[in-house]
């Protein structure tokens, strides 16, 4: 209700749409078992508005966090998006679609690609975020370690490079950067 709002204040028309469409797609649970699956756009969005340096890009920035697993988890069609979001969200969430049916992109190819655009890049470390806080209830010790590796090898590169690509940015990414390495740390604490 909060995020609906959110946007209805702001006069986010077409991030309206995209929480709608979004919310018909999204009806199972996380991996829990529990937790609705819309949960994690919302929380993500949540997170995604107290990055205040990149208010100049919310909407845009919002209507991708609620649409970036709609083509991974129920392969809604690129043009399908662009009918109803504009060019540059369904481009955005095409460059956070890391698989699609049975295709998947080279990790390398797929975090280069995402570190030259930066709704893209801020978008994916917020989901990344999102989904660090939340395996420690659902996933074993070697999948959280896993998890943790790839933050190393390819969310930090890439968000170094992205910091260097906007670096009028560079306050939303390092405030993504420490919430990560903490979680980081966490994790290897456990």
């Amino acid at each position: 209700i909060a995020l609906r709002y959110y946007l209805y204040w702001k006069q986010f028309n077409k991030a309206l749409e995209a929480f709608e469409f979004w919310l018909k797609h999204h009806k199972w649970t996380r991996k829990d078992w529990v937790t609705p699956e819309f949960h994690h756009q919302i929380e993500i969005c949540h997170y995604l508005i107290t990055l205040k340096w990149l208010w100049d890009f919310e909407e845009q920035m919002l209507i991708a966090a609620l649409l970036h697993d709609v083509r991974e988890d129920y392969w809604i069609e690129h043009f399908e998006i662009e009918d109803k979001f504009w060019r540059q969200p369904a481009e955005t969430v095409e460059r956070l679609t890391k698989k699609f049916k049975w295709t998947k992109k080279a990790y390398e190819d797929y975090f280069e690609e995402l570190s030259k655009d930066l709704i893209s890049s801020v978008v994916k470390w917020a989901d990344r975020v999102n989904n660090a806080w939340n395996m420690i209830w659902v996933f074993n010790k070697e999948k959280q370690l896993s998890y943790v590796n790839e933050i190393e090898v390819y969310f930090l590169p890439m968000l170094k490079q992205a910091r260097r690509n906007f670096p009028n940015q560079s306050h939303a990414f390092f405030n993504i950067e420490t919430v990560l390495a903490q979680q980081v740390n966490f994790v290897r604490a456990m």
